[in-house]
């Protein structure tokens, strides 16, 4: 049973947490830790819900212990097999953008974006993840929104 909830949540969870920290042995190290602390509690229901509020908690506390500010530092990313050269230096170059300006916009807002764009979560799921109501979701999604528009000059794509 738990062989087949790691394997069904790993990629999710690794990816949730490594676009916080952005740091592939702290990635790792909470990865572990975020798995470990779910099969204490033995839950049954929304696995992935509580795994990502789990793997939340960790990379605060992780942050709050080292005092560190800066979540996104951008590195680059593997490129895709069969990728013309073109198109993987077209998006890393959209993502190098998307990434600088996520840096710059507040934590809450950047936490609600990473959730609801890039893992791909409902308003209700975001706010169960974050233990928030889902009106400040969908507040902080639309400020969020507003602030990286601005910060990528109007740009819709956001």
């Amino acid at each position: 049973m738990r062989r087949e909830i790691f394997e069904a949540h790993y990629d999710a969870v690794y990816k949730y947490i490594r676009y916080l920290t952005n740091d592939t042995d702290l990635t790792h190290d909470l990865l572990q830790e975020t798995f470990y602390r779910f099969y204490q509690k033995n839950y049954t229901e929304h696995e992935r819900t509580y795994l990502l509020k789990i793997a939340r908690n960790l990379v605060y506390d992780h942050y709050r212990r080292k005092k560190i500010i800066g979540f996104f530092q951008l590195k680059s990313e593997p490129v895709a097999a069969g990728e013309l050269p073109e198109a993987v230096i077209e998006r890393n170059a959209e993502n190098e953008k998307l990434y600088a300006a996520l840096q710059q916009i507040k934590w809450n807002y950047r936490e609600v974006i990473v959730l609801r764009y890039i893992e791909e979560y409902s308003v209700k799921e975001t706010a169960m993840i974050l233990t928030c109501s889902e009106v400040k979701v969908k507040n902080n999604t639309a400020r969020g929104l507003k602030a990286l528009r601005e910060l990528l000059g109007g740009e819709d794509d956001v």
